[in-house]
């Protein structure tokens, strides 16, 4: 056998599949496991009697769900069907499998469990099959791997990412796990949620299903990093902070049950998008004054909106870069003012390109001033030099060609740059959910290194980041964005237990919220000197 990390051997998987045909999502996790060498894919498991679990599904039900997918087309398609062959590299042995059929579950013959053994797999993959009973749960040393497209801490059963949607719940979680004869309930090694479409199942699912086929690739690469008993030790520690949940099963609604759900559904999002069309986006820049802390609104330049607040300081004046969106042209440009002693400001445009620009994260380096800004549209990070501070700069460089980050956020701390952002790993993924670390002696040359625990976090509520790092009496803080509930709806305030170049570790500290004046739904940058404090609102 070939090796992966030092002499151990290479992972051995099989794959339990209803069709050598597979969704889209299915066929791309193959794909990489593959091309990325992180483990032999030996042999299909292949059902020759595929049944569904359950009965058929209510005549409603299925009405809602294709009328779903006709009116939400989608130009990248989780569930189109693709053929495993077409896969460079794929040569695993297809073994006919007559599983015996219970009413919901599938078990395995005595002569196919056999056969399985003697193949000896560390891990099978299950994309087919029903609910698997009996001895095979326990043949692979590392067990049988699952998808469950929900939140198993509050939503058993099914359909994937449906009542998330019709309950207006604000996140869709996603697991992975090792089955166990208790449904829904085997151990978790991966979990993520992502914020709820509120308009579409399918929708929901497709954004959902294009991040899950990363899970496995993550913890294969994993496995192979730090060894299988240090990976269960992670993942032991990890699980113990959740209970899954106890609640009943799901299951696909009755047709007098579809018919409530989808008339209010129908009836929240016909307010929801009324509103959207009354009331046009508006954010707002608020200074505090660090001695006094009242807050001081700062006004909209006319036909624009202010927001993703920065502060420098500059000897003794303290300057504010944000982004200024125009309305009109439906693009953002950075701008820049002093602050007075009485918090006024007079914002000038200090940069513009011909697409957006927003997130002006400046920084001091050896007396030269410096600014990343989002430039996700570009699809490449990109530096710029003051020329003259604060109202004149230069395009320096860009990196990581090809790529869409979000809001970048640099941080020096152990003689290292650490470079903070959030990635969607597939184009049909959320921008919101996955925030990605990297570090490099230098952030000019960019070489930058990934993180081993990439994404360091996978959840909307706390990935994104919401402003620059900080630190007190040594211990770092790490503002970022929950946008569950909506973009720019709170900041949490998260607290880093463990940070260094194998390890990243952080749990919530402290939420904030836009409360000091209403009207307002949301807050979504946070930065503060000495001087002053500033934050954003959202509302419509």
């Amino acid at each position: 056998m070939k090796s992966t990390a030092g002499s151990r051997p290479k992972l051995q998987v099989g794959l339990l599949l209803d069709s050598l045909r597979v969704p889209a999502w299915a066929w791309e996790m193959i794909r990489i496991i593959l091309k990325e060498n992180l483990a032999a894919i030996d042999f299909v498991l292949l059902n020759q009697s595929p049944k569904a679990s359950g009965g058929r599904s209510p005549f409603l039900y299925r009405a809602f769900s294709k009328l779903d997918r006709t009116l939400f087309k989608l130009s990248s398609n989780a569930f189109e069907r693709k053929d495993l062959h077409l896969i460079p590299g794929f040569q695993a042995e297809v073994i006919p499998i007559h599983p015996i059929q219970a009413k919901f579950s599938d078990k395995f013959s005595k002569e196919d469990l056999e056969i399985v053994r003697n193949r000896n797999p560390d891990i099978l993959i299950r994309l087919g099959f029903r609910i698997l009973k009996g001895e095979i749960l326990a043949i692979p040393r590392l067990g049988i791997w699952s998808y469950h497209h929900g939140d198993n801490l509050v939503n058993r059963g099914g359909p994937p990412c449906f009542w998330e949607v019709m309950l207006g719940w604000q996140e869709t979680g996603s697991v992975l796990q090792i089955l166990s004869d208790k449904l829904d309930d085997g151990q978790v090694i991966y979990r993520s949620w992502s914020r709820t479409d509120p308009l579409s199942v399918h929708r929901n699912a497709n954004k959902v299903y294009w991040k899950s086929l990363f899970f496995i690739p993550r913890q294969l690469a994993r496995i192979n990093r730090i060894g299988v008993e240090a990976w269960r030790e992670e993942i032991n520690e990890r699980e113990s902070n959740y209970k899954v949940s106890d609640t009943r099963l799901r299951k696909p609604p009755g047709n007098w049950k579809i018919l409530q759900l989808a008339t209010i559904w129908a009836w929240r999002n016909v307010l929801r998008k009324t509103k959207e069309g009354l009331k046009k986006e508006v954010w707002k820049i608020w200074l505090f004054d660090q001695k006094k802390g009242n807050p001081i609104p700062i006004e909209n330049p006319k036909g624009t909106y202010l927001a993703d607040p920065f502060l420098i300081k500059k000897g003794s004046k303290n300057w504010l870069f944000v982004e200024q969106f125009d309305y009109k042209n439906r693009k953002g440009f950075i701008s820049c003012s002093e602050i007075t002693n009485e918090g006024l400001c007079n914002f000038q445009p200090v940069l513009e390109e011909s697409f957006h620009l927003s997130y002006p994260f400046v920084w001091e380096e050896d007396g030269e001033f410096w600014m990343l800004v989002e430039s996700a549209s570009k699809k490449e990070l990109r530096f710029y030099q003051a020329v003259k501070f604060p109202y004149q700069w230069k395009w320096i460089q860009s990196q990581f060609h090809g790529k869409e980050l979000y809001d970048p956020t640099i941080c020096k701390k152990d003689g290292l740059y650490w470079l903070f952002a959030n990635q969607k790993e597939h184009p049909g993924s959320s921008s919101f959910d996955e925030l990605f670390f990297y570090y490099s002696t230098d952030f000019r040359d960019g070489k930058w290194i990934s993180h081993p625990q990439n994404p360091i976090v996978s959840d909307v509520k706390s990935s994104r980041p919401a402003g620059s790092l900080f630190e007190e009496n040594g211990q770092w803080y790490r503002p970022a964005q929950d946008s569950a509930k909506h973009y720019g709806h709170q900041i949490r305030i998260q607290k880093i237990v463990n940070w260094d170049t194998e390890n990243f570790e952080e749990v919530t500290d402290q939420i904030l919220d836009a409360d000091w004046e209403e009207g307002w739904e949301g807050t979504h940058t946070l930065n503060f000197n000495e001087d002053w404090k500033v934050m954003d609102t959202f509302k419509r």
